[in-house]
């Protein structure tokens, strides 16, 4: 095991037993892709592999194997073994970041590193000098059925945060994660992975909590975040920011509408009482909750109260997505969850985006009016509402924020 980390691997997960099925779990390099990775148990290398796909991915062939992957069927049956017997199964994984060259030709480190680590550590999985015949090394059809596509979708971001874009940040390559989401990363000095916009390579960084008085990280990505900042953005534009794992994130680009697009959309913020007199004007979007909130405010002007009311918010938080009263009442709403019991702006945007969709296949509104007041509106819900009018680029004639 030393070997491989002396020449770059680093821990990236592990093989666990859930409810008696095989299970992993990956805090780093999950959707790195043209990687080697290396199973290991007390410290001996069992296994040695590469593959094009995204590291998730390739476990997942392992976890969940087809009948006629081979190989895959081996190591998911050699990995269980060891776990019920109570050894621990590590991942390792070396990426290829692209670095390596001769003349102007990339040279693919897995492809190039893989044979030599199989015949100088000689994993017993990997079927070489084997004295059982257990493991007999695959052949190139077997290594096509086991590379074969999963069809299981790469792990969603476990949660996120928004932040604005600071002048420093802007020319030195950082940002600071807020209080709130704090507890989401990994500890001081931790390298984390810094995805940036659709890149699939990202660039590494560091995780330092000694920066800032409140112990709130700093994520230290250097020349390469900046540069991407100053790409993609200006000073004080919101990003966002979605957690994969403590040692991993990514930074979504923010969506710049054009000058067209811009002005053919009316947009301000006003207060609930300012817009009061042209109320119903509008199809209203809220958030799916019960009483004295916006939700009962807007309905009962239409005859929804009570009951039929409480029916409706109900459904909508238990299916968790936007449901509407249309076409009996222009109102809608969110599920509860997003605006009252997380400050997530990646899911209140996500639900804003579906109900936009929406819209534009079957309701029909031309004006909308978000009111999100709990009853103040929460910095995360502005955040969250802009970046989902700039990712649907929805066809409205005007927009009110209640603020």
């Amino acid at each position: 095991m030393n070997r491989l980390l002396e020449i770059g691997f680093d821990p990236a997960g592990r093989w666990v037993l859930v409810n008696e099925a095989l299970d992993y779990s990956l805090a780093r390099h999950s959707t790195q892709q043209n990687i080697l990775y290396a199973f290991v148990s007390d410290g001996q290398v069992m296994y040695v592999g590469k593959t094009v796909q995204p590291l998730a991915r390739r476990m997942s062939g392992y976890r969940k194997p087809a009948s006629t992957q081979s190989t895959n069927i081996r190591n998911h049956n050699s990995i269980r073994n060891l776990l019920e017997r109570g050894s621990a199964v590590e991942i390792l994984a070396l990426p290829d970041n692209g670095l390596l060259h001769y003349g102007q030709f990339h040279l693919n480190l897995a492809a190039a590193l893989e044979d030599d680590l199989i015949r100088v550590i000689d994993p017993p999985w990997n079927g070489g000098n084997v004295d059982d015949g257990i493991h007999p090394p695959a052949t190139p059809d077997e290594c096509a059925r086991d590379e074969a596509d999963v069809k299981e979708p790469l792990p969603p971001a476990v949660s996120g945060f928004t932040f604005i874009l600071q002048p420093t940040y802007f020319t030195k390559g950082f940002f600071n994660v807020g209080v709130a989401a704090q507890d989401l990363l990994g500890q001081d000095g931790a390298t984390i992975e810094i995805f940036l916009g659709d890149d699939p390579q990202p660039i590494l960084g560091t995780v330092n909590r000694s920066a800032n008085s409140n112990g709130a990280p700093r994520i230290m990505g250097g020349v390469g975040l900046r540069n991407w900042f100053q790409a993609v953005a200006t000073v004080s534009t919101p990003m966002s920011v979605e957690v994969l794992s403590p040692t991993s994130v990514h930074l979504c680009a923010p969506v710049r509408q054009t000058d067209a697009a811009a002005s053919a959309l009316r947009l301000a913020r006003t207060s609930q009482d300012a817009i009061w007199p042209r109320r119903k004007d509008f199809h209203v979007l809220t958030y799916a909750e019960e009483g004295f909130a916006p939700l009962n405010i807007y309905a009962r002007e239409h005859g929804f109260e009570g009951a039929t009311l409480g029916d409706f918010a109900d459904e909508v938080n238990r299916l968790n997505e936007p449901g509407s009263l249309h076409p009996h009442a222009p109102v809608s709403a969110v599920p509860r969850s997003v605006v009252r019991d997380t400050e997530d702006p990646i899911a209140l945007r996500d639900q804003i985006v579906a109900f936009l969709r929406a819209n534009e296949t079957s309701i029909h509104a031309k004006k909308l009016l978000l009111d999100f007041g709990t009853p103040r509106v929460a910095s995360f819900v502005v955040t969250a509402i802009e970046q989902a009018l700039a990712a649907a680029a929805p066809l409205l004639d005007e927009v009110v924020i209640v603020e």
